[in-house]
């Protein structure tokens, strides 16, 4: 984008712009969605702030008006994503519940694969992680687990999903190589898998945690 024509002000002589049209619109929500755009389109490596301040149309020093750094941009990028996902209601149907709220957080992070790699890497919690966490804990307690139960419970589910995601993302499902015979246990394993969508198994493995964790499958508060 060419720069703005620049005038002398007739009131103090200094140059002033006279069309600041290229300045309209930049605001932390509109870097945010277009830091998400180019990561959805370019991938992780090609969000660089420089890169992002050409396609926003301004230059890189102007967007450190909005966001204080590299890492607070991809923090405001996660967090907008995470924001998306609706509260489960600690309703009569608390097992339900923690498996939709799960899902949720599955499906969103899926709809951003390069997202999935910068969750796994950071290191603080935010306020959108923290409201997701309290719902999950709030459930857990109303399903009648102790304090420290719900909070190992959801530690262990947040983790499942981010190492089922990261297998999502990431690599396809082995294959036995063409002409190779296959091992037979491994065989029988990938016709089992076969059998299943991987919604099937994410789902599989939700129930088979919240089994182990006394979560009932028909509760009522």
């Amino acid at each position: 984008m060419s720069r703005p024509r620049v005038e002398s002000s007739a009131r103090t002589g200094k140059p002033v712009a006279a069309d600041r049209r290229w300045h309209r619109g930049v605001t932390r929500e509109a870097i945010t969605s277009e830091a998400l755009r180019i990561l959805d389109l370019e991938g992780r490596e090609a969000l660089t702030m420089r890169h992002l301040a050409s396609v926003v149309g301004v230059e890189a020093a102007s967007l450190y008006a909005h966001v204080g750094s590299k890492d607070e941009l991809v923090d405001a990028v996660l967090d907008s994503v995470l924001d998306t996902i609706p509260l489960p209601p600690i309703g009569p149907d608390l097992r339900t519940s923690l498996a939709d709220g799960f899902r949720a957080y599955r499906a969103a992070l899926l709809r951003h694969p390069s997202v999935v790699l910068l969750m796994t890497e950071r290191a603080r919690m935010s306020g959108a992680q923290v409201r997701l966490a309290r719902r999950s804990i709030e459930l857990f307690e109303a399903a009648g687990l102790s304090h420290r139960a719900a909070v190992d419970g959801h530690v262990t589910l947040v983790a499942y999903v981010l190492g089922f995601l990261l297998q999502e993302v990431s690599r396809p499902a082995a294959r036995p190589s063409a002409g190779t015979p296959p091992d037979p246990v491994m065989a029988r394993t990938l016709a089992t898998l076969a059998e299943r969508t991987v919604d099937q198994r994410f789902n599989a493995g939700l129930d088979l945690i919240l089994d182990g964790i006394g979560v009932p499958r028909t509760l009522s508060r």
